[in-house]
């Protein structure tokens, strides 16, 4: 059995799939499969939460297997130009797959592609277009609010809420809306999957939600994930301040880097707890006390304060937008960032006696 593509599109459906086998026991997930029909090639490869395939033009015999050592195939096939053939041979269980470019080529063992576990039965309820860079910018910048520790599934992964791609943890949450989304019902995808996005480039794709599973696809590339059920279901309009008593706005690398400083004074032991106090930020240790300013464009009243680490993860979604506004409602109040489409929210800390007179 033989069958015959480009090497080029081979070899780049082989490395957009290197992300995907599982460190499994089972050396078949470790793995991709490959399928020949007369006019096409599908490659594919499952860790059972994500899966992936990318198909492209073929011409030839129908056959199927499953690659031994993927991983080393994909390297080989990086030095492969023009035509490339592969044929099948051998009996059950020593199959052979010889594969040949010009005066390059080898021979490989693989599995059978029964072995292979097939993808799950899929029925959409609901279904939306969108650019896949839009959608993969978007995780991309709120992804640093996830927490793969936390034992609530809504904080370990990207939530899609009406036009909102976001994500919350214990003590911040991130938001972009920028996908070009409007999600009649919510849905929670782990970052791992979405960041599988990148094969689409920047075209637009189809994504269909089933109960268990969310489905983006083009004409070439399939990227299977499974949903994170959110038991219980929390929403962006709960987490996000919709009211404020006061707004201002700074630039967000002066700000940056006087969190920077601050941050390179704190010792392993101290607690990076900044006050800030209507633009003067104090960062106190058990031996001294550190001062930083940001100017800002109103008079603020409410004293509060912030933990250092969790408000530079905050601005370092904004590295697009010289000017950040903030809302305050009250000195325990949620913190909110707002530039653009894209917003981040930073949970208050209880500053000690000594560091409210700092």
């Amino acid at each position: 059995m033989r069958s015959s593509v480009d090497a080029a599109a081979f070899y780049k459906a082989m490395t957009a799939l290197m992300d995907i086998p599982a460190k499994s026991p089972v050396k078949v997930l470790q793995e991709i499969k490959a399928e020949f029909t007369a006019d096409h090639c599908t490659l594919s490869a499952t860790d059972f939460g994500t899966w992936l395939s990318v198909t492209i033009p073929a011409s030839g015999d129908d056959f199927a297997f499953v690659f031994w050592n993927s991983a080393g195939v994909q390297k080989v096939c990086r030095y492969f130009t023009g035509q490339l053939e592969l044929e099948l041979s051998g009996q059950r269980k020593s199959q052979i797959i010889t594969m040949y470019c010009g005066d390059k080529g080898g021979k490989f063992p693989v599995h059978e592609a029964e072995e292979c576990p097939t993808w799950p039965e899929f029925e959409a309820k609901q279904s939306y277009t969108a650019n896949a860079a839009n959608i993969l910018k978007c995780v991309k910048q709120v992804k640093y609010a996830v927490d793969l520790r936390s034992t609530r599934p809504e904080y370990q992964g990207v939530l899609f809420q009406s036009k909102h791609i976001w994500a919350v943890e214990g003590h911040r949450a991130a938001c972009c809306d920028d996908g070009g989304l409007d999600v009649e019902t919510p849905f929670l995808v782990g970052v791992s999957a979405l960041e599988q996005l990148k094969v689409f480039g920047a075209t637009d794709i189809q994504i269909s939600v089933a109960d268990n599973w969310v489905l983006f696809q083009n004409e070439h590339v399939r990227l299977l994930a499974k949903r994170i059920l959110n038991v219980t279901p929390i929403t962006y309009e709960s987490v996000v301040p919709q009211k404020w008593n006061e707004e201002f706005c700074f630039h967000r690398k002066d700000f940056v880097q006087a969190l920077k400083y601050l941050l390179a004074c704190v010792g392993k032991a101290d607690k990076p707890y900044v006050r800030f106090d209507n633009g003067a930020l104090t960062l106190r240790t058990k031996e001294c006390l550190y001062k930083a300013a940001v100017s800002i464009s109103a008079e603020s009243s409410i004293i509060f304060g912030f933990d250092a680490r969790y408000m530079l993860d905050a601005l370092t979604q904004f590295e697009k937008q010289d000017m950040v506004a903030m809302r305050l409602t009250s000195p325990l109040g949620a913190i909110s960032l707002i530039a653009d489409n894209s917003s981040a929210i930073v949970l208050p800390v209880r500053l000690k006696e000594e560091q409210k007179a700092a």
